[in-house]
């Protein structure tokens, strides 16, 4: 039944013209329509007074009330205030904003990109990372959703928390600065804080940090742990500083091909097991090799082509 319609036989019903099956159509469609709407709505009690009492009034100036049946009274209340719910709900639909748009932002390896939220809060995000985000905030919350590596510094809101949803791990914040590294390819997710405090959360487990302490989701056993840590290795690749310590040369190797956008392949499975320690500004790739080849005796390379980097020899550590 159209807006068009219902007006129709309202008219009908008030000036007595309608028919006996006319009727029966608006019972049917008050009951239906008020049962679904009334809640929604009605704002109060006190707004569904006024709504009966206006109604009363425009029926009195009809000057009907004597003439009819105190059901028929009662089924043009419901009439009209179905009429009204029909109205405010295609009033709200018609002042209603354009949907939220869902942007997606994206760096392949060997990329980085700075984001500004609509808020006002600032993302760094490292290569081979994605970040969904709304056009705008709405609502309590503001919500992203981060796979990969990010460094935020959100905007401060008591009134609307910052929520960062990375795979089974949500991080909850008001206003602060913080890191989390959450690539699809590993076997945790970590959350590093510089400062403010924030709520990180698991299906089982909730944790709180504060600055210079780390969060940590094994997504093996599915355990929330805390740690002290220095946050300065944590935070520092968003200024081109590539901090590694004591890591097997397989974990190195997955940094750079994120790092240079490369990738490695090993002549021998011993090779993966050497360990790094090294920081290494702003260098480039080649400078990276030669370091770690002059520090690690009888290790060499070799370009194959295609972006492919061949680590051969031997290790001694």
């Amino acid at each position: 039944m159209t807006e068009n319609d219902i007006k129709g036989l309202m008219e009908k019903y008030l000036n007595g013209t309608i028919t006996e099956g006319e009727e029966k159509l608006l019972e049917q469609f008050d009951g239906i329509l008020l049962s679904k709407n009334e809640k929604v709505n009605f704002k109060s009690e006190i707004h569904k007074a006024k709504v009966k009492q206006n109604l009363s009034h425009s029926i009195h100036k009809k000057g009907k009330t004597k003439s009819l049946k105190w059901l028929r009274i009662a089924a043009s209340w419901a009439l009209i205030i179905s009429f009204g719910i029909v109205a405010y709900n295609w009033s709200n639909k018609n002042v209603q904003q354009e949907p939220i748009a869902e942007i997606v932002e994206h760096t392949d390896w060997g990329q980085k990109l700075n984001v500004t939220l609509a808020d006002g809060t600032k993302v760094v995000l490292n290569s081979g990372s994605t970040l969904c985000f709304p056009e705008r905030f709405e609502g309590n919350s503001r919500e992203v959703e981060l796979m990969g590596e990010a460094f935020f510094e959100v905007v401060k809101n008591r009134n609307k928390p910052f929520v960062i949803r990375s795979g089974d791990i949500t991080t909850t914040v008001l206003g602060t600065s913080f890191n989390i590294n959450a690539y699809p390819d590993k076997e945790e997710v970590a959350v590093t804080l510089a400062t403010g405090k924030v709520k990180i959360a698991s299906t089982d487990s909730t944790v709180f940090i504060s600055p210079n302490q780390q969060a940590v989701f094994d997504h093996l056993n599915k355990t929330l742990s805390t740690f002290q840590v220095e946050i300065n290795p944590y935070i520092d690749w968003k200024n081109g500083i590539i901090h590694i310590n004591d890591a097997t040369l397989a974990e190195t190797t997955a940094i750079l091909e994120r790092w240079y956008g490369v990738s490695f392949v090993f002549e021998n499975e011993k090779l993966k097991q050497c360990h790094i320690t090294a920081t290494y500004d702003n260098q480039t790739l080649a400078t990276v090799l030669e370091s770690i080849k002059h520090v690690k005796k009888g290790m060499a390379y070799e370009y194959l082509g295609d972006h492919k980097i061949l680590i051969k020899g031997s290790c001694n550590d």
